[in-house]
């Protein structure tokens, strides 16, 4: 009875349509849950930058550089005095500030969706080989990824680099130069997709590199210019380097490094109570160990992103997804839906790990994944999100040996393994 029981159970569980169900009903939960927010203070706070753009962009950072001044945190998001994203990203959100508010901020919402689905689909082409089991688990953990939904329910540009980032890794096997001007593009926006070069093949790397460098100085100069020299001047110096050392409490802002100065620097953060929020610190107070700490550890994941690449024969999938991961770990600040650049290195673990029967892999992945589960201001510790990206990260840096073989990813982007 019990053997016939087990052996039901797993014909049920080895079945494609369970999961491709259960990938389903995760899309069908956020696109309800995306539709039915009232509000996208993100796509505001972009429609405000684009808006002052067209409009006054000598002055267009003003805002933004007087809350900082003021508060020494970047403003809330939902007006213009947060905005303090480069020039491109107004460039970018451009035409659709000549729209209401209201009406542009869900056409951005769609657009960046848009590019999302079809960032998933190009990265599925590429690494969801013929596993009967890896394609709707493909499907099913991206859907469940809550970074994904936190991008799309803020009104963010997370599918947008995404799509870049994705069409960068496709084309690298046969147009590196083509694939670095993807790469450069996105890191126009946000500069964090500029070490995908750290993954690509010696033999491409020198094109790639250089088209990527040359698209993202053009494309950067060129969104500086209706600001003028004063305003790219004054941008650099009163927005730019000052939001880099915002110290922001809320409980949502979970980088590496307020990891380590919430645990051992002493620095404040924001728990909610059941009357509101409450700052709270750690008794120990060693700030200058928990900077250095902070500093070391992007060293270090940058070193281990390197170091797989190598292990794994520069399989460019692998070790581009690696340097876009870094996106997540290395910035000062990260909210949640910035976490998205692990998305690609998650799949690829998740996709590969059915194809090798990698199951005490599989099994450390989804334990932490579940560190995603609740979000960060719902945690006893805000940071479990940075916890379990750390962990995922070095999962990927550990799994490099699964991605040297000629076959199923390297495969599919037309070139087999460097020996």
């Amino acid at each position: 009875m019990t053997r016939g029981l087990r052996r039901a159970a797993a014909d049920v569980l080895s079945r494609p349509a369970l999961y491709w169900a259960i990938a389903a009903a995760f899309w069908l939960r956020v696109a309800i849950l995306t539709v039915l927010t009232p509000r996208r203070y993100d796509a505001e706070g972009m429609w405000e930058g684009a808006h002052a753009y067209l409009t006054d962009p000598s002055h267009m950072y003003d805002a933004a550089a007087n809350y900082i001044a003021r508060f020494h945190i970047i403003a809330p998001p939902g007006g213009l005095d947060e905005f303090v994203s480069p020039p491109p990203l107004a460039a970018l959100a451009a035409p659709i500030a000549l729209l209401p508010k209201s009406v542009a901020v869900q056409v951005w919402t769609g657009i960046d969706s848009a590019a999302l689905l079809i960032a998933l689909f190009l990265l599925y082409r590429l690494v969801a080989g013929r596993h009967p089991l890896a394609r709707p688990i493909f499907w099913l953990v991206a859907a469940y990824f809550p970074p994904l939904f936190s991008d799309v329910v803020a009104g963010q540009r997370g599918g947008i680099l995404l799509l870049g980032a994705i069409a960068s890794i496709g084309l690298e096997a046969n147009r590196p130069a083509l694939a670095g001007v993807a790469g450069g593009l996105v890191a126009a926006l946000k500069y964090y997709p500029a070490a995908m070069v750290i993954g690509t093949r010696p033999a491409h790397r020198i094109r790639y590199a250089v088209a990527l460098g040359a698209v993202l100085v053009i494309v950067t100069v060129a969104s500086f210019i209706p600001l003028g020299f004063g305003g790219a001047v004054f941008y650099f110096q009163h927005v730019l380097l000052p939001s880099l050392g915002s110290h922001n409490p809320d409980c949502a802002y979970d980088s590496v490094r307020t990891l380590f100065t919430r645990t051992i620097g002493g620095e404040q953060y924001a728990q909610p109570t059941s009357s509101g929020y409450m700052l709270v610190s750690s008794p120990i107070h060693l700030p200058e160990v928990a900077l250095a700490l902070s500093y070391l550890s992007a060293l270090a994941f940058a070193t281990a992103a390197v170091w797989a690449a190598w292990r794994s024969r520069w399989n460019p999938v692998y070790g581009m997804s690696l340097g876009f991961a870094l996106g997540a770990l290395i910035p000062n600040e990260v909210w949640p839906y910035q976490w998205l650049p692990l998305l690609p290195l998650v799949l690829l673990l998740a996709v590969r790990g059915i194809e090798r029967r990698r199951y005490g892999s599989l099994a450390v992945l989804a334990v932490l994944l579940l560190g995603f589960y609740r979000a960060p201001c719902d945690l006893i510790f805000p940071n479990i999100w940075t916890l379990a990206a750390i962990g995922i990260f070095f999962l990927g840096v550990w799994e490099n040996r699964v991605f040297r073989s000629a076959t199923g990813i390297e495969r599919e982007v037309g070139h087999g393994a460097e020996r």
